[in-house]
C-alpha cells in the first residue's frame, strides 16, 4: 500500500506547529494586497491587513490558487510515492476546488474533497484524516471515510461588527443588516456550504463572546470530544484561556487556539471568535 500524504488549503488555519505534527502540508491561497499577489500567512498576515483596511478603507480581494500550481504541489508528493488526499476550501465560495480538481484529473492517486468548509471544518477533517493514514487506511478510503463527515463539521464565528462579512460580499444575509449596526453581534455559520448569519447578539464584546461560547454546544448530539479548535482575530488571552477551559471542562480532550488566517479574517475583521467541532 502507498504512504499517503493529507494536504489542505491556507484556509484550514492549521497552526505551523500542528501541521508539523501530523504531517500535513498547505497550500497557501492568494490575496491582491496593494496591487500585489500574495501567499496567505506566508508573506502577508492577518495583522497586516487589518492595518491596511484601517488606513484605505479598502478590503484586499483574494484569488484561487490557479490549476498549475495545485498541479506542482501533488506532483512533489506523487513523485515521492505517495498518494494525496487533499481537503479543499468551500467550493460554494471559492473556484479553489474546481482547480484542485482539474490538476488532480491530471494524475492518478490523487483525491480532492470539497470540504464545503473552511477553518476548523478543514483542519478537523485533516486531523482525523491523519489518524487514519496512522491506522493503515489507503488514500481511497480515507478519502471515503471523510467524505461521510464533511455534513458533520459545526463552523461558526461570533463578529464584532458586520462590517467585514456584509463588504465581503460572500454572505447574502449579512447585508440584510446594514452597515453601521455597531451594537449588532452577529454569528455566522457554514451552512450547506454558505456562510449565513444564524443569530444576533446584542451587548458589549467580552459578554457576547462568552455567551455564544457557553451556547455552542447545546444544540448537537454524539459530539466527537477528541478535538476542538478555537479560532480568534485579536481575542484578548484570558477570555480564549476562559473558552478553552470550558471546552476542556466540557470533555474536549485536545482544543487547539490559533489567530485566523488571511482568508478567514477578510470575511470576520477584528475581535472575531470561532469554536469549531465534529458533532451528528
Amino acid at each position: 500500500m502507498k504512504k499517503v500524504v493529507i494536504t489542505v488549503d491556507s484556509a484550514a488555519d492549521i497552526p505551523s506547529e500542528i501541521a508539523d505534527e501530523y504531517g500535513i502540508k498547505v497550500v497557501p491561497m492568494c490575496v491582491v494586497f496593494n496591487g500585489k499577489p500574495m501567499q496567505d500567512s506566508v508573506n502577508i498576515t492577518a495583522s497586516e491587513i487589518f492595518d491596511y483596511v484601517k488606513k484605505t478603507g479598502e478590503i484586499p480581494k483574494t484569488t484561487a490558487v490557479p490549476p498549475g500550481e495545485y498541479f506542482d504541489f501533488f506532483s512533489q508528493f506523487v513523485k515521492d510515492g505517495f498518494d494525496v488526499v487533499h481537503l479543499s476550501f468551500c467550493s460554494e465560495l471559492s473556484s479553489t476546488f474546481r482547480n484542485a480538481k482539474i490538476a488532480s484529473s491530471r494524475m492518478s492517486g490523487v483525491y480532492t474533497l470539497d470540504t464545503r468548509s473552511l477553518g476548523g471544518g478543514i483542519a478537523l477533517l485533516a486531523l482525523k484524516g491523519c489518524e487514519m493514514r496512522n491506522g493503515g487506511m489507503s488514500a481511497e478510503e480515507i478519502y471515503s471515510a471523510l467524505s461521510s463527515l464533511v455534513p458533520q463539521t459545526r463552523v461558526s464565528y461570533v463578529l464584532d461588527s458586520v462590517d467585514f462579512l456584509r463588504r465581503s460580499g460572500r454572505c447574502s444575509s449579512a447585508a440584510a443588516l446594514g452597515a453601521g449596526l455597531f451594537s449588532v453581534k452577529p454569528c455566522a455559520a457554514m451552512v450547506d456550504g454558505k456562510i449565513e448569519v444564524i443569530k444576533k447578539y446584542r451587548g458589549k464584546s467580552k459578554a457576547v463572546r462568552l455567551q455564544y461560547a457557553s451556547e455552542q454546544l447545546q444544540f448537537y448530539k454524539n459530539i466527537d470530544f477528541s478535538a476542538a479548535f478555537i479560532y480568534h482575530s485579536g481575542v484578548p488571552k484570558n477570555e480564549l484561556q476562559t473558552v478553552e477551559e470550558m471546552l476542556k471542562c466540557t470533555g474536549f480532550r485536545r482544543v487547539i487556539t490559533a489567530f485566523t488566517g488571511c482568508m478567514i479574517s477578510l470575511h470576520s475583521g477584528r475581535n472575531a471568535l470561532g469554536i469549531h467541532f465534529i458533532a451528528e
